[in-house]
């Protein structure tokens, strides 16, 4: 599957470098432009097939209301996430109303900002079906309370952080059943590595553990992220 493809309208340049690289960094996405000012980002949006935009309120032109605004008046299937210093409520309910993915109030850490672009997946997700039932059309409108991301929490002795994000990252680029033998050789840890650390995932609920039988009827636990 090709990236999401994701412009950057923020006008300050150093902003824009981190949430350039806080979007690289996450499986799943490419930035293909930023744009300093509203006017900047709509003409983006007419040139290139954009995805997902990332943008301020406060901006040069047009604000980030009449961007939105603007967007949504061209009737292409894009959406949006903010994140902003803007914490005046009528704006925020503006912009909430004209259908964001997640609305972030400035300074945000990488933890925060990988969470909105994941949901932002499972949004487009939900639709990649012709038909949806109630509680599909449930869990898109009433998303369940996330737990704390696992970056965000202490760690049990001998774990380590680099470690553990370098596992994750091979359920954030296949979500699907997995088994420690196949991450270990995606990761190059070894395979007693490997099954320490998807032990305690499996403990904080972030993946789950299911026995299976292969082709000469021999269990093996398989992993999938939830």
């Amino acid at each position: 599957m090709e990236p999401y493809q994701v412009i950057i309208a923020e006008d300050d340049f150093r902003v824009a470098n981190i949430w350039r690289e806080f979007t690289d960094s996450t499986p799943g996405f490419k930035v293909i432009g930023d744009a300093k000012t509203g006017e900047e980002a709509l003409e983006l949006i007419k040139l290139s097939r954009v995805d997902l935009v990332i943008m301020d309120v406060y901006m040069p032109d047009l604000d980030g209301v009449r961007l939105l605004y603007e967007i949504r008046k061209l009737a292409i299937p894009i959406d949006v996430i903010a994140v902003t210093a803007a914490k005046e409520s009528d704006i925020i309910q503006k912009i909430i109303r004209m259908g964001v993915i997640d609305y972030i109030i400035k300074p945000c850490a990488f933890e925060r900002f990988k969470l909105a672009l994941n949901r932002f997946k499972d949004f487009r997700a939900a639709f990649n079906r012709p038909e949806l039932e109630q509680d599909k059309i449930d869990s898109i409108l009433y998303p369940a309370t996330e737990t704390p991301p696992i970056q965000s929490r202490s760690l049990p002795k001998g774990l380590q952080r680099i470690t553990l994000e370098k596992i994750l990252r091979c359920f954030d680029s296949n979500p699907f059943s997995q088994s420690a033998e196949e991450i270990s050789k995606s990761t190059g840890l070894s395979p007693t590595t490997v099954q320490r650390y998807l032990r305690h995932l499996s403990s904080q609920d972030t993946i789950k553990k299911e026995l299976t039988y292969g082709s000469q009827g021999r269990p093996e636990h398989k992993y999938s992220k939830i």
